[in-house]
């Protein structure tokens, strides 16, 4: 006999305990679920990777990190590039002496430094000491506050990053365990299995479509603007085309737009630098035939359309799915959405025509 006794009053308890954990664990993950729907759509995308690697080796931690390092190793390239022409862009600013106005504010601390006056730095930036600098003392503090900004904004980034891979790691090595647990809790259900299995096939399809999208498409951009420079007479026209390239693949997950949300303001500023400076004006011109023309064809002529044969879902769907989902959850819906149509069309499908049949054969 149960502690309570009553088996309807039983499952009322369990069913009310039930709710309040997934509760709690739905505002734990609701939190972060910027990263949770991001490990989600790429654990989709770079399944097929995973399944092939882990066929040829017995330990699925290393499967695992093989599939992470083919995701993150070119995006590392293409961060650290970034950052070394940021670096180069700095470099450049500091060595044409822009800061040497700001010498004469900072020379009377530099003196005391080099004395070893510590108190007197003290003093003069807390406003007690006899230094007039009260201007470089607010411009410090104000400098401090916005460098500790940054610094809070990076580490929420870094922090949801990890966690993304970590949601990444254990939806690969351990999905099928989940998959497993799942059937199991349903009674192997024909219905519930059916409907769940469906849209997991789908899932893979149109996200890891949309990987291959994005790679075929940052190197065929890669491609065509370094041979650009090579044609084109005296200098380059595009000063960094992997970069540029890589962001272009990227633009083409944004709904409508897609990879013209990239190559539309770089062609604006070659357009600005060719009235600004001496760059020649057929440089924009000749940028924007060339992305327009070849870039954002190439990939909708060649490659979209074996895409789209291999999905079993209406294009026009997906696409929806991306749209509305960005527009009515934030950026993290660019990957919820597709999720949400995907399960509607496979419930429309599936599931609604039998509830409607047992309704109307009452």
């Amino acid at each position: 006999m149960g502690v309570i006794g009553d088996t309807g009053a039983e499952r009322v308890l369990w069913l009310v305990i039930g709710l309040a954990l997934a509760a709690l664990v739905g505002l734990a993950l609701y939190s972060y679920i910027g990263a949770l729907v991001s490990a989600i759509f790429i654990y989709y995308a770079v399944r097929p990777i995973y399944r092939r690697i882990e066929a040829r080796t017995d330990y699925p931690n290393v499967a695992v990190t093989l599939t992470l390092l083919v995701l993150v190793v070119p995006m590392l390239l293409v961060i650290g590039y970034a950052g070394f022409l940021l670096v180069n862009e700095v470099d450049r600013l500091l060595s044409g002496g822009v800061l040497s106005a700001f010498r004469p504010y900072f020379q009377p601390y530099i003196e005391y430094a080099r004395q070893g006056e510590v108190q007197q730095i003290r003093d003069a930036l807390t406003g007690q000491g006899r230094l007039q600098g009260s201007t470089v003392s607010a411009a410090l503090r104000d400098l401090f506050t916005r460098f500790a900004s940054v610094l809070g904004v990076l580490f929420g980034v870094l922090t949801r990053v990890v966690l993304m891979l970590i949601f990444l790691f254990y939806l690969l090595r351990d999905g099928h365990k989940l998959r497993n647990w799942f059937v199991d809790a349903v009674d192997r259900d024909e219905r519930i299995v059916s409907f769940v299995e469906s849209v997991d096939d789908d899932l893979e399809t149109v996200f890891f479509n949309n990987l291959a999208f994005i790679v075929f498409t940052a190197i065929q951009a890669s491609i065509i603007y370094f041979a650009f420079n090579l044609v084109a007479p005296r200098r380059a026209v595009v000063g960094t085309p992997v970069l540029l390239g890589a962001l272009i693949g990227i633009g083409t997950l944004i709904p409508v737009v897609g990879m013209k949300i990239v190559y539309l303001p770089y062609a604006a500023y070659l357009g600005v630098l060719a009235v600004t400076t001496a760059t020649p004006i057929w440089h924009p011109v000749a940028f924007l035939a060339v992305s327009a023309v070849i870039v954002d064809t190439i990939p909708d002529v060649v490659i979209r359309p074996y895409l789209s044969g291999r999905n079993t879902l209406h294009i026009g769907l997906v696409m929806l799915g991306y749209f509305l989902g960005a527009l009515t959850f934030g950026w993290w819906g660019l990957f919820f959405g597709p999720i949400v149509v995907v399960a509607a069309v496979h419930f429309g499908e599936q599931v609604f025509p039998w509830l409607a049949g047992e309704y109307l054969h009452r």
